[in-house]
């Protein structure tokens, strides 16, 4: 008879678990939409537009600058730890750089890191 005591939580949670539950979504295809995103007004001119470079930071004591992404590629030059490189591609594990000496080629991501 202990269990009558708990007999209004019983019907209680009974009662919440056979509400309806909510109509499910409906699966519609983004294309289909009608809705446009939001936009945010700028004072700036639509030509004007302004990226910051993403760039990464040599994290070896010394790095190869490669003529293309592989191990087997020309070196064509030495970075040492802390040079700062502009990011201009990927290619699986390589990165595509320009030099702070205006250099271009290709490090290897492992040893190129805080990408921003």
């Amino acid at each position: 008879m202990r269990w009558l005591r708990y007999l209004p939580f019983i019907v209680f949670m009974l009662a919440c678990s056979l509400t309806t539950p909510p109509s499910p979504l409906q699966d519609v295809p983004a294309q289909l939409s009608n809705k446009s995103p939001l936009t945010t007004p700028t004072s700036l001119p639509n030509s004007i537009t302004h990226t910051m470079p993403v760039t990464c930071t040599v994290l070896a004591q010394s790095l190869h600058l490669r003529e293309c992404a592989g191990l087997q590629c020309t070196v064509l030059a030495w970075l040492s730890a802390g040079d700062t490189l502009e990011v201009l591609d990927r290619d699986q594990d390589w990165i595509n750089v320009t030099t702070p000496a205006g250099k271009t080629g290709w490090v290897h991501s492992k040893y190129c890191g805080g990408t921003q």
